[in-house]
């Protein structure tokens, strides 16, 4: 009896909060809704652009997440929307198939979502926790580089227009910047988005001079269409088929994988600043974010996932609850639907600038800046992960390779505790990571990937164990701590080399 009361007392308590979070903060949320709605334009119509899809997809991503997780989403406060990770990741297979089968995208949005519903279901949430800080840190490392590359072809893809485009990225990046000081002055240019500020201003700039620099209706169509709006249906015989499967299978649990460990990380940001609970909201929020990407790919838009920028701004302009996110994507579909050719005649100088501020402060500079201070196999970790994630352009592949990394170290500690079988075991990687690479040198022409990514595989776990012996098992002086270094700088060059040649 008494635990049928405390269920019911649970229940209870449960829905008071689930009212709160619609209704506690109302002023704050449609002010954070707003702030957010600005925020994502220029990341999210960037990161379309970069993925070679027209902008008003991405922009349906938006609208269908940040409405979709409003209701079914874990976490109040947190912004889900077209990301940059997620859209990375489609880069291949748009590249190869958007132009004859574009239905092969949007399935694996589906099967993207089907997976992370199953995901919340058995309550794979409550494991993002067990994910080491270092391999985290290479994560959003990984991303932030890769985001900073493909913001360099774009500035470098019209050189006729190259000086300018050049001047208004600095003059966008300065505003971005320093625009924000200005709260000194009076506390309500604290509430305002500098991107925003700096998008106007570029974009006045551009019309009012008539200047040919890249605009966004140059890259692709940003009024919004309807075409590609239920083709998983109106295509089945494509997408149930052997090619289309063999396509969108690795893409799929990608998507999956790195959307959820970037909304994990995002709910991290949220309960650091709320001070709220967050192990039952974790598992909610796999299931919401699986139930979104699957509308996402029915309606003909990209994979997003939760977005840390944006809820960022969302929390500093005083966002807490589902209401910000149910406006910021109720305001988006207003703008699109009713200033498509506004939004089309924004500068691309202006969103590189934007993207360009978004790599800055994605990029985690305390695991660089500080790696000294930390045990050097976490610092490997970290690096490896990045690594990966730039030879391979994806970022579930990092994170695993990463995880897998850090285990096997734990491992070796754990169970070698004789340092010469482990300075053995290392040698002998090293050894077998300069063969792969003499190999693939020779059958570059053909077969030359795979077997560098033997090699790149061999090297990080050569790497890896030479720096455990250096640090952990010995005192770091004499011929041994000597040729453990030797061994880091030789992995260290032949890694680097594998990227090279991936590159």
């Amino acid at each position: 009896m008494a635990r049928k009361k405390k269920t019911a007392e649970d229940r209870a308590k449960a829905r008071a909060i689930e009212k709160k979070s619609w209704t506690g903060n109302i002023a704050g949320d449609l002010w954070g809704g707003a702030v957010t709605t600005f925020a994502l334009l220029p990341e999210t119509i960037g990161f379309m652009i970069a993925a070679g899809v027209p902008p008003y997809i991405g922009l349906y991503t938006c609208i269908i997440l940040t409405i979709t997780l409003a209701i079914t989403g874990g976490r109040p406060g947190v912004i889900s929307a077209g990301a940059g990770s997620t859209a990375m990741i489609t880069v291949g297979l748009v590249a190869a198939y958007w132009q004859t089968h574009p239905e092969y995208l949007f399935a694996a949005v589906v099967l993207a979502g089907i997976i992370q519903l199953v995901l919340g279901i058995v309550r794979f949430g409550s494991l993002i926790k067990f994910i080491p800080d270092c391999v985290m840190h290479g994560f959003v490392n990984g991303l932030a580089i890769l985001i900073f590359m493909s913001q360099v072809k774009l500035i470098f893809r019209d050189f006729a227009t190259l000086p300018e485009m050049l001047a208004l990225v600095g003059i966008g990046v300065g505003i971005i910047v320093f625009f924000p000081f200005l709260k000194k002055v009076h506390p309500f240019f604290g509430k305002i988005p500098s991107s925003l500020i700096a998008i106007i201003i570029l974009s006045i700039y551009a019309i009012a001079s008539g200047s040919d620099v890249l605009r966004i209706r140059d890259m692709g169509t940003i009024t919004p269409g309807f075409e590609y709006v239920g083709m998983v249906f109106t295509r089945l015989p494509n997408v149930f088929s052997g090619e289309c499967f063999a396509n969108i299978i690795p893409v799929s649990i990608s998507l999956a994988m790195v959307g959820i460990i970037e909304t994990m990380l995002t709910c991290r940001v949220v309960t650091e600043e709320t001070n709220t609970p967050e192990q039952e909201d974790l598992n909610r929020e796999c299931r919401g974010q699986g139930i979104g990407n699957m509308i996402c790919g029915f309606l003909g838009a990209m994979p997003g996932c939760a977005m840390i920028g944006q809820t960022k701004a969302n929390l500093g302009a005083g966002g807490r609850g589902r209401l910000s996110s149910l406006f910021a994507g109720g305001l988006l579909a207003v703008l699109l639907f009713s200033a498509s050719r506004a939004l089309g005649a924004i500068p691309v100088a202006a969103l590189v600038a934007v993207m360009l501020v978004v790599c800055y402060e994605t990029f985690n500079w305390g695991s660089v800046f500080k790696a000294h201070k930390v045990p050097l196999k976490e610092t490997m970790s970290m690096a490896i992960t990045v690594i990966v994630v730039l030879a391979t352009d994806n970022l579930a592949y990092g994170v695993g390779v990463g995880i897998a990394l850090y285990v096997a170290m734990l491992i070796l500690k754990m169970f070698i505790v004789n340092e010469k079988v482990m300075l053995g075991i290392a040698f002998g990687l090293l050894g077998a990571a300069i063969a792969s690479l003499v190999v693939t040198l020779l059958a570059r022409a053909g077969g030359g990937p795979g077997i560098a990514l033997v090699m790149f595989i061999f090297s990080a776990f050569g790497i890896a164990v030479a720096s455990l012996v250096r640090n952990e098992m010995m005192a770091g002086k004499g011929m041994k701590a000597i040729s453990t270094i030797i061994m880091i700088i030789c992995a260290a060059i032949g890694t680097a080399g594998v990227v090279f040649m991936y590159v």
